[in-house]
């Protein structure tokens, strides 16, 4: 396992208003056509309960497919996800690099979005782990 240095996080835009900003569109559209996206959500709520995969794992693999399908929303939604879940900083590192392998360069660029989500959802002002 590579030695995890202490980062100060970067970034200048919040990944929580990225993530707000995604929720008004979604709010915009359930305003508009209300019965098609109350079965979205329920499908992708079923999607997600556990069965042969557990909640954790589902995370993970949400994760790697947002990252190939190059979706900041998608990517700081599932890091949010995956920390609640439970995922190190060490296996989300795992994640990116086989989407990266999965995806290719432009795979590769959205770990920025990555880092922008650990930094808002897994480490404190100065860098430091969030501790739970």
């Amino acid at each position: 396992m590579a030695k995890q240095k202490k980062r100060k996080p970067k970034g200048s835009d919040s990944e929580r208003k990225l993530l707000e900003h995604a929720h008004r569109g979604l709010e915009l559209l359930s305003e508009y056509q209300p019965k098609l996206m109350g079965k979205a959500q329920a499908f992708m709520a079923q999607a997600m309960k556990p069965r042969a995969l557990d909640k954790r794992a589902k995370e993970m693999l949400a994760l790697g497919m947002a990252l190939v399908q190059q979706c900041p929303y998608c990517i700081g939604l599932h890091v949010r996800s995956c920390r609640t879940a439970g995922v190190t900083i060490e296996e989300i590192m795992d994640i990116c690099a086989v989407a990266v392998m999965m995806g290719g360069g432009p795979a590769m660029t959205h770990v920025a979005e990555v880092e922008r989500a650990l930094n808002e959802f897994y480490l404190d002002e100065n860098g430091n782990p969030i501790d739970d």
